[in-house]
């Protein structure tokens, strides 16, 4: 068996490093950015805000949480909606996080930074998987079969495909 890093390690570097590079966008001179790269940038950060926030209504109406208690306290396990997309779409919205900030400003040093944190993300959302898997069981081994991890496009061209559901 092999150690692995743990999840809240994984997820501190992912925050810190996203954090850093978002102040580091302010701070350092952008060696070679244009106007491309920067409404490039625009578009991923909406993609990422959409993402980010989407799962949270999702989740809270869908996910059998309690009054009172957070979205991701889910009794229920959610295949439908953003989640017939993709098994993680909070996730993904947080790893667009990083090439938004590449995008701002081209940096060799935030380059890394979000090289780091994009390993730590991905990194915790294979840990994710295996721990809802203990949490839901057969169910969300069956969902991780038809529904992709983070590939926004091949989920959605499993879904449009009628492939994701058998």
């Amino acid at each position: 068996m092999t150690q692995r890093m743990p999840r809240r390690i994984l997820f501190f570097i992912a925050g810190a490093s996203l954090v850093l590079a978002f102040c580091l966008l302010f701070l350092l001179k952008n060696p070679a950015s244009t106007r491309l790269l920067w409404y490039v940038g625009w578009i991923v950060w909406v993609a990422a805000m959409v993402l980010n926030f989407l799962p949270m209504y999702v989740l809270r109406n869908k996910g059998g949480v309690a009054k009172g208690q957070s979205y991701v306290q889910t009794t229920v396990l959610v295949d439908n909606g953003i989640y017939s997309v993709v098994r993680h779409p909070q996730y993904l919205g947080w790893l667009l996080m990083y090439p938004t900030m590449m995008l701002f400003n081209t940096h060799w040093l935030i380059m890394v930074l979000g090289l780091l944190g994009m390993v730590c993300v991905y990194l915790f959302t294979r840990q994710e998987d295996a721990h809802l898997v203990e949490k839901f069981g057969k169910p969300y081994e069956r969902y991780m079969q038809a529904v992709p991890r983070m590939n926004f496009i091949t989920g959605v061209i499993r879904l449009v495909r009628g492939t994701q559901r058998g």
